[in-house]
């Protein structure tokens, strides 16, 4: 009697930390860093319109914020997709609706990221940062239309995993385009 209790203590246990166990199941919630990495971003960002209005601490749950998913399996977050809205949306003087500002490396915390759109957005002439080449799993990077300019980083060329790159209509110097070679898995139309 006693080895059946211990059996049944044991798989109660095994079944505690299978469900426990990062992976399994459906996840809920958001990872309080990431969480904390996606507050860092849009800190860094001029937000007139309230695009991101959903983004705070009053809503924890980061897997609700407009523009932002998550891994139902995981939990890690794996797409941010914030173009600005359709070019009917403006304001009431005309201005179009778009966040600026800087695209802050708090993303790198983002480590599962594989989808990011910034596209129709206005970073204001500055430069594509260096560090989005490091978010190795990254296969769609779409930042067309973001208002960049300067030399577009050869770090772009370490996304072995980029299935997807946009950076049209911007106002950027490719310069050596030797990196492209690097992107193994880039698919071409």
């Amino acid at each position: 009697m006693a080895g059946r209790s211990f059996q049944h203590l044991l798989s109660f246990l095994m079944l505690l930390l299978l469900c426990a166990k990062p992976g399994m199941g459906n996840v809920t919630g958001c990872i309080e860093r990431e969480r904390q990495a996606l507050l860092h971003f849009k800190h860094g960002l001029v937000d007139d319109f309230g695009l991101l209005f959903s983004w705070g601490d009053d809503n924890r749950d980061c897997c609700q914020w407009r523009g932002v998913q998550r891994s139902n399996q995981s939990g890690h977050i794996i797409m941010l997709h914030l173009p600005a809205p359709p070019n009917e949306e403006y304001d009431e003087y005309g201005i179009y609706q778009s966040l600026r500002g800087d695209i802050s490396p708090s993303l790198l915390e983002l480590e599962h990221l594989t989808h990011l759109d910034l596209s129709c957005n206005d970073f204001e002439g500055r430069h594509i940062p260096p560090f989005l080449g490091s978010l190795s799993r990254m296969q769609y990077l779409n930042l067309s239309q973001a208002n960049l300019a300067q030399t577009v980083p050869t770090q772009l060329g370490n996304h072995s995993n980029l299935l997807s790159l946009d950076l049209s209509d911007n106002y950027l110097n490719f310069g050596n385009l030797e990196w492209l070679s690097r992107l193994s898995s880039f698919k071409t139309p």
